[in-house]
């Protein structure tokens, strides 16, 4: 996986294709953003294609990271998401440490699967990107 192996055009294609989508966010997170540590929302238009983005920083004003309440940072998320109900959302966590962090990573992807099917947004995958690689993270309870 890397965005270099984007197409051309992928930004005319659907993000609900797996390998497409772990190469735009590898393309959206930098490693400087990985190390930082900060929330990229890419948002979809109606077929799931590319639309924008947003980023939400993880570290507060004295610059400590908060990894462990992923409820803070998603719940006003989904308020701002709702009002574009027809589209749907790709949800990627750039974060330094190890490239799989179980209890931070399945708590984000969890929390991430129940917001957003509590505010009836198409949540089409949450993702992982570290400094060593880009990982997809299925939610382990059903919302």
């Amino acid at each position: 996986m890397s965005f270099l192996n984007l197409p051309t055009d992928w930004s005319e294609t659907p993000l609900s294709d797996p390998t497409l989508a772990a190469d735009v966010v590898d393309l959206c997170l930098s490693v400087g953003d990985r190390r930082l540590g900060l929330l990229k929302a890419i948002f979809c238009d109606p077929e799931d294609r590319f639309h924008g983005q947003v980023e939400i920083e993880l570290r507060d004003r004295h610059d400590q990271l908060h990894l462990t309440d992923p409820r803070a940072v998603l719940e006003p998320l989904a308020v701002a998401l709702r009002s574009a109900p027809s589209n749907s959302v790709l949800l990627a966590l750039g974060r330094p440490g190890p490239s799989s962090w179980p209890a931070i990573d399945n708590n984000w992807a969890e929390t991430a699967s129940t917001i957003c099917a509590d505010s009836n947004i198409p949540l089409l995958a949450f993702y992982v990107a570290t400094t060593e690689e880009v990982h997809r993270v299925e939610a382990t309870v059903n919302a």
